[in-house]
């Protein structure tokens, strides 16, 4: 597989990949948060690549950007298309794929950046994938965890056994950052942080 770079991010509109949840979610952070997300894809240029769902956190993060006039590009797998066309959010180029791993290779490939909230069985996939290749030296372009409640907290305990144990080469290096609030996240995406790892970084706003 050929390596996949990313543009020099700084000044630049991106596309960012959003992984999370079809479903709300316990609390009301996670919806507030997306919302944000959705927000400020939009008023700062850039394009939302996602799932193609209409409800959940991933409805929040696309309803939001659309009214902030961000461009939309949902990846769906036929199957769920059917099932849940009704739910898609509006004003979204949608393409469809034959799976769910032509979906994830199709929104690696399109993304200049990947940011994951809080989500399901599906989403963890997508952020491990993601991961993995950019351990392999795949795919150089950033990855920002956003923590809403402590949901990535046991995530990132599991990578750090992964390396303490030898299964991987000692140091994250930057496979991905941590983030505590939509600002810091974006901002990371568009000047990411050399060797930043899974630091938690200072809060630059919210």
């Amino acid at each position: 597989m050929a390596l996949t770079k990313g543009p020099e991010r700084r000044g630049r509109r991106l596309s960012i990949c959003v992984f999370c949840g079809a479903r709300p979610g316990p609390s009301t952070a996670g919806l507030q948060v997306a919302r944000r997300v959705g927000k400020l894809l939009g008023s700062r240029g850039h394009r939302l690549v996602y799932g193609a769902g209409g409800v959940g956190l991933m409805g929040e993060v696309a309803h939001s950007a659309a009214r902030a006039g961000a461009p939309i590009t949902g990846v769906v797998p036929r199957f769920l298309y059917e099932r849940e066309r009704s739910d898609a959010a509006p004003e979204q180029h949608t393409v469809l794929t034959e799976g769910l791993q032509d979906r994830k290779q199709i929104m690696i490939d399109t993304a200049d950046a990947f940011l994951a909230l809080p989500g399901g069985y599906g989403t963890v996939d997508e952020v491990f994938d993601v991961i993995g290749m950019s351990y392999l030296g795949l795919v150089r372009k950033p990855l920002v965890l956003l923590d809403v409640d402590g949901f990535w907290r046991n995530f990132i305990s599991l990578t750090e056994q992964l390396h303490n144990q030898g299964f991987a080469d000692q140091g994250l290096g930057n496979l991905f950052q941590l983030a505590d609030s939509p600002l810091q996240a974006l901002a990371l995406l568009e000047s990411p942080v050399p060797g930043a790892g899974v630091e938690r970084l200072a809060a630059v706003g919210s």
